[in-house]
């Protein structure tokens, strides 16, 4: 199963390497605070894109590494993933319960990170992509841990990291209910401050699947998402 989204506004993009059929984008501004500048997709109740497993993540984006001034990150058994301009946050306030994960651009690379309730990893990938050119950018991740970086088809970082579900508990409890049971684009969900910054760039062409979509090498999508 997969779940897309597909938002535009009223940005036309730049025709340099544009995502298939491109017209328009969502533009975000890389704005921490107010619960403003993001895309708040809620995983609870439970909903197809509230993935754990083994998954996909996939998007188009653009961005300039000027305007995403976070440092490089570390590869290795931390959470350093947040402290990037943050892309996707699937973040619970605090340690414990399943588990939760996140992307995001540390130094103008993509750093992907997960923590199973008592284990963590960031994995960060070693080329550039805040260059102003638009990207087509993948992470997978399997039950049994491995974690995987593609940039514009080719891989670019695996490594494994903790294993198990680290979906969004059911019925969980939490005084974060405006930002915990969401999946984030765009943002830092809890607001945290300026030491867990937001994106500013451009994403499309979002699709989520609950499978490792790609193993090895491929063309990126040269159409839409149907």
């Amino acid at each position: 199963d997969e779940m897309l989204f597909r938002y535009y506004q009223n940005t036309r993009l730049d025709p340099v390497n544009p995502p298939p059929l491109a017209g328009f984008a969502l533009r975000f501004y890389g704005n921490g605070f107010g619960d403003i500048d993001r895309v708040k997709i809620p995983i609870e109740p439970p909903v197809p894109a509230d993935v754990g497993g083994d998954f996909t993540l996939e998007w188009w984006m653009r961005a300039y590494l000027a305007q995403n001034a976070s440092g490089p990150c570390a590869s290795g058994p931390n959470d350093g993933w947040i402290n990037g301009n943050i892309i996707f946050d699937r973040d619970i306030f605090g340690p414990g319960d399943y588990g939760d994960y996140g992307i995001s651009l540390s130094g103008g690379r993509i750093t992907f990170g997960v923590n199973n309730g008592s284990e963590s990893y960031t994995l960060c990938g070693p080329t550039g992509v805040a260059n102003g050119i638009w990207h087509h950018i993948v992470v997978t991740r399997r039950l049994t841990g491995e974690m995987r970086i593609f940039i514009d088809g080719r891989s670019d970082a695996q490594a494994t990291g903790p294993a198990g579900d680290i979906s969004y508990r059911d019925g969980r409890n939490t005084s974060y209910q405006n930002s915990d049971p969401y999946l984030v684009i765009g943002a830092e969900k809890h607001d945290a401050g300026p030491e867990y910054p937001s994106f500013s760039g451009w994403i499309d062409e979002v699709r989520i699947s609950d499978f490792a979509r790609y193993n090895e090498d491929f063309l990126p999508p040269a159409s839409y998402f149907s």
